[in-house]
């Protein structure tokens, strides 16, 4: 087995800033149901950080935005959804944090070597 980790941070008035100035940006980034689950930017940069941890932790194409998905469950814990991966996942775990102007996520898995 392997572990492998990825963490990222966002500053939250350069994210806003960002996708106030190009809204066509969001749906580059995330997906429709991500779009529709996630009611303010500060939700979005959590999620965007989370992505950024994976594409991190398992070494993906800078690019593959729309292939991850981070979802919550109802009791607003966030799992990562992946479309097609190479490797072979045993476990995955995700979380994000947010204070004042930062959103941090931090994405481990657990991978069958």
């Amino acid at each position: 087995m392997q572990i492998k980790a990825g963490c990222d941070i966002v500053y939250l008035p350069k994210f806003t800033s960002k996708f106030t100035q190009n809204s066509l940006l969001l749906s580059k980034l995330f997906t429709p149901h991500e779009l529709t689950q996630s009611h303010t930017l500060q939700s979005l940069a959590g999620k965007f950080a989370a992505k950024e941890a994976v594409i991190k932790a398992l070494d993906l194409d800078p690019g593959s935005w729309l292939e991850i998905e981070i979802t919550n469950t109802i009791t607003g814990k966030p799992i990562v959804k992946i479309a097609q991966i190479h490797y072979l996942l045993e476990s995955s775990e995700v979380s994000i944090s947010h204070d004042g102007e930062y959103a941090m996520a931090v994405a481990m898995f657990l991978i069958r070597s």
